[in-house]
Order: C-alpha cells, then sequence, then structure tokens
C-alpha cells in the first residue's frame, strides 16, 4: 500500500487580511497615543519629570521593537513564526488594555514595555510570515495593500483617539482591545509554514543548514536605519517647520501637516507597478523622492511651496516600507528568514529614535530646521546617487523561486 503525500497548506485571502491588520498594530500603539499626550500630561503632571517621562508613554513600545526584535526572529525560526505571532498578539493586547483597570503611572510603563515586547513578536512574525506564505508576486500585493490599509487606519485611529480622549485619560487604550478579533483570527486560520521547495529537494536528504549570513545582514540593516532615519524627518518634524515658516496656529498645523499624507497610499500604488524593476530600483526611486521633497522643503520660500514638496516626499514614504520589507524578505533563505527579519523590525524602529536627535543636531549646527530638511535631502540624494552607481556596476542577480 503505497503511503499518503500530505499536501502543505496554502496560504489564501483569511491569512493575507489577517497579516494585513496584524502588521498595523505596532503602527497603532504610537498612533492611538499621540493625539492624547495633553491629556495624559494633564492627568500625569505630578509624576517627577512629566514633561519627560509622559512623552516616553508614546514611544516606549518602540524602543521595546528595536531592543527585542531580533531575540524574536530567533524564536521565529526555532520555535515557529505561528507561536510567535500568537504569543506576541496576546502580549500586545494585555498591555495595551491594563491602563483601563489600573490608574496607576507605573502601570502604565509597565503595560508601554509589555506592548512592545508583544510587537517585536508581531511584526517579525508578519513580515516572516508573508514571505513564508506567499510568492515574490502575490506578496507584492499584499504589501501594497498593508501600505493603503494602513494609512487608512492610521487616520481613523487618530480621529477615534482624540473623540475617547474627550471621554477620558483612560478611554484610548481601549483601541488595543482591536487585538482579541485579530488574535482569534490568528487562532483560526494561521497555520506553520514550510519551506517552498521542489518535490526532488524534499527527497533528498537534509542538508547541513547554512550559517547566517551576516554581511547580508548587515547590508540590510545599514540601508534601513540610513532610509529611516531620512524617512522619520519629515514624520516628526513638520510640524515644528510649518511654525518656523509663520503658521502658528495649532488647528491650522494639524490639518496643513496632514494633507501630505494623502501621498501615502499613491506611493503604496506606486511600488505595485514599480516592482518588475527590482527592489534595489524602488529604492532608488525613494531615495530619489526623499532628495526632491527634503531638498524642496529646505528651499521653500513659503509653507505653500513646503507643503507641496512634502506631498512628494509622503509619496516616497508610501513605497519605502513595501519596498524594504520586500528587498530584506527576498535576501534571507526560509532557514534565516524569521532572525533577518527580526533585525529588520529593530534596524527600522531604532531610526525613531535617531532621527529626533540626529536633526536637533544638524539643525543646531545649520542654524535653522529649514536649513537641517535641505541637508537631509542632500544626503538622501547622495544615496540615491549611489544606488544607481550600483546597479550600474554590479546587476541585481535573480533569487531561486524556492528560496
Amino acid at each position: 500500500m503505497t503511503a499518503a503525500v500530505s499536501t502543505p497548506a496554502r496560504a489564501g485571502w483569511r491569512q493575507g487580511w489577517i497579516l494585513v491588520f496584524s502588521g498595523f498594530l505596532p503602527v497603532m500603539a504610537i498612533l492611538a497615543l499621540a493625539p492624547t499626550l495633553p491629556t495624559l500630561m494633564a492627568h500625569f503632571g505630578e509624576v517627577p519629570y512629566a514633561s519627560v517621562m509622559v512623552p516616553l508613554l508614546v514611544t516606549a513600545p518602540s524602543a521595546g521593537i528595536a531592543l527585542f526584535a531580533p531575540a524574536a526572529g530567533v524564536i521565529a525560526d526555532r520555535f515557529g513564526r505561528r507561536r510567535l505571532m500568537l504569543g506576541g498578539m496576546v502580549l500586545y493586547g494585555v498591555g495595551g488594555l491594563i491602563p483601563l483597570f489600573i490608574d496607576n503611572f507605573w502601570a502604565v510603563v509597565a503595560g508601554r514595555v509589555v506592548i512592545g515586547l508583544g510587537e517585536a513578536g508581531l511584526l517579525t512574525a508578519v513580515n516572516t510570515l508573508l514571505a513564508d506564505y506567499y510568492e515574490e508576486k502575490e506578496r507584492h500585493r499584499w504589501l501594497a495593500l498593508q501600505g493603503v490599509v494602513g494609512s487608512l487606519l492610521g487616520s481613523l485611529t487618530i480621529a477615534g483617539s482624540g473623540f475617547l480622549a474627550a471621554q477620558g485619560w483612560q478611554w484610548p487604550f481601549l483601541v488595543y482591545a482591536v487585538s482579541i478579533p485579530i488574535f482569534l483570527g490568528s487562532l483560526m486560520y494561521l497555520f506553520e509554514p514550510a519551506p517552498r521547495q521542489p518535490a526532488v529537494v524534499r527527497q533528498s536528504a537534509p542538508a547541513a543548514a547554512a550559517p547566517f549570513p551576516y554581511l547580508v545582514a548587515a547590508a540590510v540593516c545599514g540601508v534601513t536605519v540610513l532610509l529611516s532615519t531620512l524617512y522619520y524627518v519629515q514624520v516628526i518634524n513638520f510640524s515644528l517647520l510649518l511654525r518656523e515658516l509663520g503658521i502658528v496656529d495649532p488647528k491650522a498645523i494639524g490639518l496643513r501637516t496632514a494633507l501630505p499624507s494623502l501621498g501615502v497610499p499613491l506611493g503604496a500604488i506606486l511600488f505595485i507597478l514599480t516592482v518588475r524593476f527590482g527592489a534595489r530600483m524602488q529604492i532608488l526611486l525613494v531615495f530619489g523622492g526623499f532628495a526632491i521633497g527634503l531638498c524642496g522643503i529646505g528651499l521653500a520660500p513659503d509653507y505653500r511651496v513646503a507643503l507641496g514638496f512634502a506631498f512628494i516626499q509622503q509619496v516616497a514614504s508610501g513605497i519605502i516600507v513595501p519596498a524594504l520589507i520586500s528587498w530584506a524578505q527576498g535576501r534571507f533563505d526560509f532557514e534565516h528568514r524569521g532572525r533577518g527579519m527580526g533585525w529588520w523590525s529593530s534596524s527600522f524602529f531604532v531610526a525613531q529614535f535617531l532621527s529626533p536627535a540626529v536633526v536637533n543636531l544638524v539643525r543646531v549646527q545649520v542654524g535653522s530646521l529649514q536649513a537641517a530638511f535641505l541637508v537631509f535631502g542632500l544626503v538622501a540624494a547622495a544615496g540615491a546617487v549611489a544606488v544607481l552607481v550600483l546597479h550600474l556596476k554590479m546587476p541585481m542577480p535573480r533569487r531561486p523561486r524556492s528560496a
């Protein structure tokens, strides 16, 4: 009697949508509290050094990703992506909902640290599973969809958290309950992937595991830190630049800061349209968009011109995340992909802390924030030239489909 041959499970639309929404949860951890900072400052005003400590509540989860994502990648490769995903989701929900039950600043801080641990696992597992579940073309579609959906959900999260903050300081933390249905969906539909390899390879004796490609990881991390640091220049500092250009009304600053973000979904669509040119050319496009946007803002005579160039910057911002993820996913084989994506996640989020400090350092040296934008635009232009020269001298090799 011939033994039955098991057919590996195939991912479909259910798994794709779960990963799309799960990938937004780390972003939501910051967006949900950013508009409520004045409310939190008012409630925890008696905390020592409140002006420094309370804002850390917003960014603490990002520190968790930067510190713990490499370890999460090791867990993904050794113990499974699905387990890491489910464990990260539990930590995320528990840490996020703690303030609904405990009115204590340090309990909230502890909850934010727990969220960071959960996010490190979530982000690593999501990006790894996307590459494990789907072939390159289909994966690109899900990455682009993640960018479009993420920008829409981001606007809804900011608006919703502002409304909830009006009800009380604890209410914005209610948005973390969205992790519960996503956890249940993950429990039901996600499965542990297997390497996509030809049958002849699977039937042969297992070969010795290849060593982790440290040089490849260093290149991925270096490019990611540089591009994400440039990415956060506009995201974090544009409202301050508008004040430098003469806009002083907080409502006007808020509206004009939001307008350029309309370019993000356009960038996600542009990512799909340029997939056939390869990840290296997409990264060149991001460097070029950042160069035009940041230099234009740095030379703008008034805020209207600055808004136009900020829109170009945001189009490039819509390309950067899916392009970097796609590029990083393609650099690591199955047995090292979790570890590789863990290092990528850490690199991207460490830039949240690097960018403000670096921008302030440059601002002090050149005399104004607008001049600092110009400096970073020139850095982006140099990056574009470097990628172009590399592409002309060393055409990008095609990776085998079975990787």
